[in-house]
């Protein structure tokens, strides 16, 4: 018989050996189990029975969470890079251990985004470990700075404590008292349940559940939006069709949340959005690898939604911003009021996240990108450097029309070709994709505030910045880019003060100027005025009225007092039309002086 100190030795060498062996690739461990603690906090799921679309294309990476294997999804890149993905949830505050094994060897890693809530990393032979208690994080894993190879995509998502009680033991069943559609753990093809031409439509208030563990082979269609949702923590995929298309949904909210998407197959939008208001898309992964015209999320002449910590990998623009009405353009619907936050956006061609390019709309207006990381941005694997419009962060405007107060604030570029590109052009991809110019518009107002692009890509368009304005021909207007704010925008850590950097290509000419007015800042010292600066005086004015800095003309800029810039001139007075209540801080150039300025 064992004694028990025996017994506690062989327990604690099996786990021991438990743990070592997740450090190693094992081909037998791609698909991963159906798992949960004792404590219930930490759910794995296996890739179910009949899922059609892996292939030999997984069997690069083993994850394992807690000892536990999560089931890995692939598929093939461009370069011909495998690229994993795999989702399971865990309750925050819940210590996990997450060991991920490749079967090559490889000398340096990095985990994305920067700042991601994980500790205790280290590389132990051909694996990487790394611990963390904070859900709902989009993490991805880089071998040796190749970011064309093999990649894997871990989405560590949160326990779903809102999710319905509703009985499946089928599987799927439609739940009419709630109006939902539910569909539990294992493999769903939706014209095996019936549903013509492989797609669910949600209008209304109806509702789609997609468990965790589930995978939903398909297209959702969500129309006429007054309250419906698709929830859950599975998976929606297919090989032919748009994933998620919401349209025409106008008259009450409308919610995509917590869905793992993949378009495991060749061209095609991803998700779109179109003609529509009131639409939040909350902790959704997108993963569509295949080159090209694969665009993450595609929204088309909609106002007033949301998007939040989203993952977006695509083969063509990850996020895009189009206008796509036939109306003459003054009676397009705009593009409006659109706010991307906690954003995370990997394109393998085209555009990380862009205003255009068909573009017929009445107006772009008050979109933001802030609180963001673009983790790899590249202009074209078959045309690289040959697409002057391409660029991590870019309004391309095939149509005349206005784009004011764009603002991208927090923003980090990993890896990217071309920074920045902002301008009017007459056709694209060759002459395929014609514009139309013949009405008027102009790029206006966009701020770029604490950005940065630490990388150099060395190619011949490296973090360029890329401005063009429309010089006008015998039938269209000229269209001009001006009042352009870069405000604590460094490259390479070199902080961008004047248009004179090397990174800045214009269209201007000795004949015609396209582009002015760039403005260049530091917020980023903010709070060094607000400790050393004297204090001249306190100016105190009624909004709209010119705040008077003196008799001689001096350059100034004007701050809100959280370190925002608010404008910069160089006048004796300071324009306050449109500026708020509230007090700001006025920076004198040349000087150790401050003013206190109080609009009422």
């Amino acid at each position: 018989m064992r004694t028990i100190a025996a017994i506690i030795a062989f327990a604690l060498t099996a786990l021991s050996t438990a743990a070592q062996s997740t450090y190693k690739y094992d081909i037998n461990n791609i698909n991963g189990e159906d798992y949960t603690s004792e404590d219930g906090k930490v759910v794995t799921h296996a890739v179910p029975d009949g899922y059609p679309y892996n292939g030999d294309a997984s069997r690069v990476f083993n994850l394992a969470v807690d000892g536990h294997y999560s089931g890995l999804y692939s598929d093939a890149n461009f370069w011909g890079g495998r690229v994993a993905f795999t989702t399971f949830e865990f309750e925050e505050g819940r210590e996990i251990t997450i060991d991920v094994a490749c079967r090559s060897s490889f000398t340096t890693y990095e985990i994305l985004p920067k700042g991601a809530d994980v500790y205790d990393v280290k590389k132990i032979g051909n694996a990487v470990t790394f611990k963390t208690t904070k859900p709902d994080q989009k993490l991805t894993l880089v071998l040796d700075d190749k970011y064309t190879k093999d990649v894997i995509h871990i989405f560590a998502m949160s326990i779903d404590k809102n999710a319905p009680a509703i009985d499946a033991p089928d599987g799927y069943v439609y739940d009419r008292t709630s109006r939902t559609y539910y569909f539990g753990p294992g493999y769903h093809k939706l014209t095996d349940l019936g549903f013509s031409d492989n797609k669910i439509s949600i209008s209304g208030s109806r509702k789609m559940y997609v468990a965790a563990g589930a995978v939903v082979d398909g297209c959702i269609g969500m129309n006429g939006c007054t309250g419906a949702s698709v929830t859950g923590r599975g998976m929606v995929v297919n090989n032919s069709g748009i994933l998620c298309a919401v349209d025409w949904s106008t008259s009450g909210p409308g919610v995509v949340e917590g869905i793992t998407f993949h378009a495991h197959r060749d061209q095609g939008w991803c998700l779109t959005l179109s003609n529509s208001c009131d639409i939040t898309f909350s902790n959704i992964n997108l993963v569509a690898t295949r080159y090209a015209c694969t665009d993450g999320i595609d929204v088309v002449n909609s106002r007033d939604c949301n998007f939040d910590n989203c993952f977006i990998r695509s083969c063509d623009d990850a996020v895009t911003i189009k206008g796509l009405w036939d109306n003459p353009i003054s009676e397009c619907w705009p593009n409006k009021n659109l706010h991307f936050s906690r954003m995370q956006l990997w394109n393998d061609c085209n555009n990380a996240f862009v205003l255009g390019g068909e573009s017929r709309a009445s107006e772009y207006e008050n979109i933001s990108l802030i609180d963001s990381e673009v983790l790899f941005s590249y202009d074209d694997p078959n045309f690289h450097e040959q697409l002057d419009e391409r660029a991590a962060l870019t309004i391309c405007a095939l149509d005349g029309t206005y784009f004011r107060n764009i603002r991208f604030e927090n923003v980090r570029v990993n890896r990217c070709e071309r920074f920045v590109a902002l301008g009017y052009i007459g056709s694209g991809w060759f002459g395929s994709i014609q514009g139309d110019q013949t009405t008027p518009g102009d790029i206006s107002n966009v701020t770029f505030r604490n950005v940065e692009c630490p990388h150099n890509s060395g190619s011949t368009i490296a973090n360029q910045m890329h401005l063009y304005g429309w010089p006008g021909t015998d039938d269209t207007p000229v269209k001009t880019v001006h009042d352009i704010t870069f405000d604590n925008v460094t490259i390479e850590g070199q902080l961008l003060t004047s248009d004179d950097d090397p990174h800045f290509v214009t269209n201007n000419s000795d004949e015609l100027t396209l582009v002015y007015d760039l403005h260049f800042a530091n917020t980023s010292d903010v709070n060094d005025i607000k400790r050393t600066h004297e204090v001249v005086r306190s100016i105190v004015v009624n909004s709209g009225q010119p705040a008077n800095l003196g008799a001689e003309p001096c350059c100034y800029s004007v701050y809100s007092t959280q370190g925002q810039l608010v404008s910069m001139g160089n006048s004796d007075f300071i324009d306050t039309q449109g500026m708020a209540r509230g007090m700001y801080i006025v920076k004198v150039q040349g000087r150790n002086t401050k003013h206190f300025l109080i609009v009422k």
